[in-house]
């Protein structure tokens, strides 16, 4: 797609492959990942090599991106199955990008060819329930705007303290909580670029039934958004059957701005009892189509391994051959 507004930390010309789920390549290291409350963020602190190892897999599997394992942090939750205080909990947010850049340098990859962007997940995610996909939190006002600002802050102005290169607003279920985030990233940091992703049920709606197309607008009037620090706009976490008319929703409101693309593997996850359900499917095929449309970023999320990066990096390539004749 001609056209795109290229803002930094992006460069013209850039097709970038990100990296797969964190949680899913930890699982080949770390035993009972997904039964765990803290997630992957627990790896943090009782084998940080593994989730440097993890980081590395993805970058030789040939992923430009890579995103902290600072999704699934809060304070509540590392002082209720860790003990740490807030201080503590604010070193581990920061220790997930010294990792990262670690990883970086053993691959022995060139100074910012890999860029490291600052995972920040929805609140759901730390509750352990599943409402990440739902943001029935949201919806039922057990949660306001205030609560998310002061909740999300610890983890944005630790990310900030460590300079990622640019903070990933991710799988998020509604749009007041990709503002209420984006809000407090612009009391916190001037100047680091964002990214924001939703995770969505359908080729329209939002995981809580919220319209893209409503989402996006929102988004569009931030101020990060008219000053230019919101770079890429996109879909995570979800079904790949959904996402090429997910990005038409997008495309409807937004004709600028390149697009991010991370599905799950196809199968869905059951938050009641924790395990993933369903097959996965194949979406190679569905490269092309989200290409046509802007995406310059690939990844993948739940189920997907750095096996699975390295074919999507084979896909992609083929995706644009087949563009260019």
């Amino acid at each position: 797609m001609a056209g795109l507004k290229i803002l930094p930390p992006l460069e013209p010309g850039d097709l970038l492959l990100l990296d797969g789920g964190m949680s899913t390549q930890l699982s080949r290291y770390v035993t009972g990942v997904d039964e765990d409350p803290l997630w992957t963020a627990r790896s943090l602190v009782e084998h940080p090599d593994k989730v440097e190892q993890c980081h590395m897999d993805f970058i030789n599997a040939g992923a430009r991106i890579i995103l902290t394992d600072s999704y699934q942090i809060s304070e509540q939750g590392f002082k209720d199955h860790l003990s740490l205080d807030s201080k503590a909990t604010r070193d581990v947010i920061v220790k997930s990008v010294q990792i990262a850049r670690t990883a970086v340098t053993k691959c022995g990859r060139p100074d910012n060819y890999i860029l490291v962007g600052g995972s920040i997940g929805p609140y759901g995610a730390c509750q352990h329930d599943g409402s990440e996909y739902t943001g029935d939190y949201i919806r039922n006002g057990s949660v306001t705007k205030d609560d998310l600002v002061k909740w999300h802050r610890p983890r944005i102005e630790a990310l900030s303290k460590a300079v990622v290169d640019f903070m990933a607003v991710e799988t998020q279920p509604t749009w007041q909580e990709a503002i209420a985030i984006l809000d407090c990233i612009a009391e916190v940091d001037p100047v680091v670029p964002v990214w924001v992703t939703f995770t969505v049920k359908n080729e329209t709606s939002l995981a809580n039934g919220e319209s893209i197309k409503d989402a996006i607008s929102h988004v569009m009037r931030h101020p990060l958004y008219s000053s230019g620090r919101i770079f890429a706009l996109g879909v995570n976490c979800c079904s790949p059957k959904v996402i090429t008319g997910a990005l038409d929703s997008i495309r409807a409101v937004n004709r600028s701005l390149p697009l991010v693309v991370y599905p799950n593997s196809g199968e869905e996850w059951d938050g009641a009892e924790r395990c993933w359900k369903g097959v996965p499917q194949v979406w190679d095929e569905c490269v092309s189509d989200w290409l046509k449309r802007g995406t310059i970023i690939f990844g993948g999320c739940c189920r997907v391994d750095s096996d699975q990066v390295m074919q999507l990096r084979v896909a992609v390539a083929k995706a644009l051959m087949k563009q260019l004749r």
